[in-house]
This record gives structure tokens, C-alpha cells and sequence, in this order.
């Protein structure tokens, strides 16, 4: 009797043990990670921190007023202040939020809020992060690249996160992507992914809105138009990373150049992006090969495919230029600077060209507004671009996106401006009239440790006209459907190709 009690007491205990086991488990994953965000910063922390950033955008930023009046800038420093007045301070996530939205009020998409040291190292190491690439398109959320293990597959649609339908939680987070002038379709581009923030905005700042748990729940929609209810764990920072579709993961202008043959006549190149400062690569060693062959194999059209590409480096961009042209072209005519004077700030600031932190005057001439040119003597990028040994003479298909802006679109801009180019596709972001960017300096304040970005020189692009606040418009206008996105269909590389014929 005695061995079988002991049994029975045994199984209980065991039975006990792992329903304890289970309540903790589930109580770990309803309750949000701990985070550095929730740290609080005082009024006067807050008030002294903003007093710095209000400086420094005011007096350096030369698009400070450009889209937004100085009074609604106003308002919107002064309520960052009034809500830690009201609250007793604010934590370092509350505060990091109010200030970015602050920022994307100046419709700059250079100019941005980085997370404190403390919050990118949690990232890093913590589950923050949805366990999936994604898609947004027509308002809707579609699994692109899963996590193994996740629950989830390619192609599932995401309805809703934590109980919040997606819509939702796109919409409150918009305003904290910043976006140039008027583009703000160019917004969502960085809903679902973003190299410049830590992750999409769904993540980057959604952790901060609503906090995060180790485990998301998921109203998940397959495509046979089956609803299920699934938890799946979150991923830190660095499996994110490595959560990438290798033929569109490219982060250098070395890795990111694609070069085919179509037929006897029309070739295709797909540059990802222009960024050659990581690890920088003469951008001749790469365009020569290819545009040698384009001549020598006498192609007639070129599809030029700049749809993931944001921008980067003048160096890259400008040198597919010099083999796209056919006639010298003065890409930028004027680079003008807010101001000479950093004395107040310098202490504050970082830039990886020093020469910036205490600029000559002697390089520069004083405007009737206050601001300054940068005299072309002193720099090479108004420099006047002539056509590269083997530039290209045939038509030119260049396909666009709304992910377009910066350096890409200045270039869109350029070939569109020449009349030798077809541009299919989505209009752009960026600024064609020219974009606030550049040097950047890296603006710290010192009560929140939180870093910020400033553009120091606006640029004047050399094209004949432009809506003021917009990028490019596509001579024809194409976007993909839902239904073409799920069959794998490239609606507008159809169109080019269509064209190309």
C-alpha cells in the first residue's frame, strides 16, 4: 500500500510542478519585456533636452521651415515640454517618441531620432522583434519570408497583432516615419522594414507605444481563406537580421548590382542601393564591365531597376549617371548651409568630416536670406558630369517605387530631365527640387543620451522643372495588385518588358 501512495504522491507533485511551470511560462509571456524605455527622465531633463534639440535644428537644419511654419515647430517642442509639466517627467521611451514626431514635422527624411545605447543593446539581445518579413500592400499585411518554428507561411495574411486589427496599428505609427515635403505615401515603405530605424515601425516604435511581449498572438488568414489564432515567439534584433531574402538583402553598392541579358537586344541592371561608404569600392571597377558589354553587344534598351533602392552615396549614383548621359550635365547647381556658426552646439555635435564642425568662410558666400552657398572652388559635387567612356546611347526603361528617395530619386530625376528615359512604375519619395542632406551631423543630448540626425547642406538640382514637395512621377504609372503580388507576378518589370519590345 505504502509503494503505491508514494506513487500517487509522486505524480502529484510532478502534475503540480509542471502546471506551475506552465503558469509562469504564461505569465512570462503576458507580461511585457522589461526595457530601459520605461526609465524616467524629470522636467527638467526633458526641458533641457528639448531646449538643446530646438537650438540645433533651428539654427543648423536648412530646411528647418522650409514645409512647416516655425510656429506649428513651436507647438510642437512646446508640447513635448507641457506633457512632462503635466506627468512629472516623462520615460526615455515617452520622451523618444514625442521628439521624433517633432522631427518628422520638418518632412525631412534625413532628419531622425536614434535610440539611446541602453535600447539599441536591449534589442540586440531581447525579443522585440515579429518573427517574419512582411509586405504591406493595399492596406493589407502578407507573410513574406517566415521564421522556421514560427507557426507561420509565405503568404499568410497578418489580421491582427495582440488583439489590435494591422490597419490599426499602421495608422498610429505613420506619424513617426519621417517622409520629404509632401510624399507621405512614401511613409510606408518603412512600416514593414527600415535599415535607418532598428527595424520597420510596426517594431522600432510600436515597442514603445504599446510595450512588447516574448510572445505575439497572431489572427493569421491562409490562403485557402482559413482564420486561425496562433502564438509565435518574438526574435531579437540580430535574428531579424539574419531573417533576409538573400537576392534583396544588400546593404553595400558592392553586393547590390544584378546584370542580365534579355534576348538579343535588351539587358536588365537592378542596383539596390547606392550606399559605398561601409565598404567603399570605386564605382567605375563596377559600371565599366557593364555598360562595356551593353556597347560592345550593341543593346538597344536598358531596364534600369532602382525599385529597392533608397539612396546612398553621390559617388555610385553619380557615376551610373556619367554612363547614362550622352551630353555633359551639371547634376546639382547650388549647396547653401543655415549657418557658419556652431560655437553654441560643437560640443554637442559629431560628423565624420571635421572640417564641418568649424567651417571656413573663406569657402562660402553670404545669401541675402542669411544663409550661405558653398562656393563651387571648394567641391566637386556641382561639378559638371561628362558622359563615361562607355555610356550608354539606347533607350533606358527605368522602373520606380515609392521606396525611392535621396540619391535614387535625384537620379530618376536626372534621366528623366534628359528625355532619353521611360520611368514605369510608382511615384517616388525624396525631393526633386533637391533634397536637405549630405553631411550629416549626429546631435546628442546629453539628459536622455538620445542621438539625432541634421542634414547641413540643401541641395539645388539642375532639372528644368518640379513640383515643389514631391519626387518623381513616373511617366507610366503602375502598381501591383494583391492578387498579382500572391501569384509572383512583377506587374511593372511586365510593363517595361512590354515596352521594351
Amino acid at each position: 500500500m505504502k509503494p503505491v501512495l508514494n506513487r500517487t504522491l509522486l505524480f502529484i507533485s510532478c502534475a503540480l510542478f509542471l502546471l506551475i511551470l506552465a503558469i509562469w511560462a504564461e505569465r512570462a509571456d503576458a507580461e511585457p519585456l522589461s526595457s530601459e524605455s520605461t526609465k524616467r527622465l524629470t522636467v527638467t531633463q526633458v526641458k533641457q533636452d528639448v531646449a538643446l534639440a530646438k537650438k540645433a535644428y533651428s539654427e543648423i537644419h536648412p530646411g528647418y521651415t522650409r514645409y512647416s511654419s516655425s510656429n506649428l515647430l513651436d507647438a510642437s517642442w512646446h508640447g513635448i515640454i507641457s506633457k512632462a509639466e503635466r506627468e512629472n517627467g516623462l520615460t526615455l521611451g515617452e520622451f523618444y517618441l514625442a521628439l521624433q514626431k517633432t522631427l518628422t514635422l520638418i518632412r525631412c527624411d534625413h532628419t531622425k531620432a536614434n535610440l539611446p545605447k541602453s535600447l539599441i543593446n536591449e534589442r540586440d539581445s531581447q525579443p522585440y522583434y515579429l518573427p517574419f518579413r512582411w509586405r504591406w500592400i493595399e492596406e493589407r499585411a502578407f507573410v513574406t519570408l517566415p521564421m522556421k518554428g514560427s507557426g507561420l507561411k509565405a503568404m499568410d495574411e497578418i489580421l491582427s497583432i495582440d488583439g489590435m486589427p494591422i490597419k490599426e496599428r499602421v495608422d498610429a505609427v505613420l506619424p513617426y516615419i519621417p517622409y520629404d515635403g509632401k510624399t507621405t505615401w512614401s511613409r510606408l515603405s518603412g512600416v514593414t522594414d527600415s535599415l535607418e530605424f532598428k527595424g520597420g515601425a510596426i517594431d522600432h516604435f510600436g515597442a514603445l507605444i504599446w510595450g512588447t511581449h516574448r510572445q505575439a498572438v497572431l489572427e493569421v488568414k491562409s490562403l485557402d481563406g482559413n482564420v486561425q489564432q496562433l502564438s509565435a515567439d518574438r526574435i531579437n534584433h540580430k535574428q531579424l537580421l539574419k531573417l533576409q531574402d538573400k537576392s534583396k538583402s544588400a546593404r553595400n553598392f558592392k553586393d547590390a548590382v544584378v546584370f542580365e541579358r534579355i534576348g538579343e537586344e535588351t539587358a536588365y541592371l537592378r542596383i539596390d542601393t547606392f550606399v559605398n561608404y561601409r565598404v567603399p569600392v570605386k564605382p567605375a571597377d563596377i559600371y565599366n564591365p557593364i555598360f562595356k558589354a551593353l556597347k560592345e553587344e550593341k543593346r538597344k534598351t536598358l531596364i534600369l531597376d532602382l525599385r529597392n533602392n533608397g539612396g546612398g552615396s553621390s559617388d555610385a549614383s553619380l557615376g551610373l549617371l556619367a554612363n547614362l548621359i550622352t551630353k555633359p550635365r551639371q547634376a546639382k547647381k547650388e549647396m547653401r548651409v543655415n549657418t557658419l556658426d556652431l560655437d553654441d552646439l560643437r560640443e554637442h555635435l559629431w560628423t565624420w568630416d571635421k572640417r564641418a564642425l568649424d567651417p571656413s568662410r573663406i569657402a562660402f558666400s553670404k545669401n541675402d536670406d542669411g544663409t550661405y552657398s558653398f562656393r563651387s572652388l571648394f567641391t566637386d559635387e556641382m561639378d559638371t558630369i561628362s558622359p563615361a567612356k562607355y555610356a550608354f546611347e539606347g533607350n533606358i526603361i527605368a522602373l520606380t517605387s515609392n521606396d525611392n528617395s535621396s540619391g535614387s530619386t535625384n537620379l530618376l530625376a536626372q534621366i528623366q530631365d534628359t528625355g532619353r528615359a521611360t520611368l514605369v512604375g510608382e511615384k517616388t519619395g525624396g525631393s526633386v527640387e533637391g533634397p536637405t542632406a549630405g553631411l550629416l551631423f549626429t546631435l546628442t543630448l546629453p539628459e536622455s543620451k538620445i542621438t539625432t540626425r541634421i542634414p547641413f547642406f540643401r541641395y539645388f538640382s539642375n532639372v528644368k522643372s518640379f513640383e515643389p514637395g514631391f519626387g518623381v512621377f513616373p511617366d507610366k504609372e503602375v502598381k501591383q495588385s494583391v492578387g498579382e503580388f500572391i501569384k509572383g507576378e512583377d506587374t511593372i518589370l511586365s510593363a517595361a518588358m512590354k515596352l521594351a519590345l
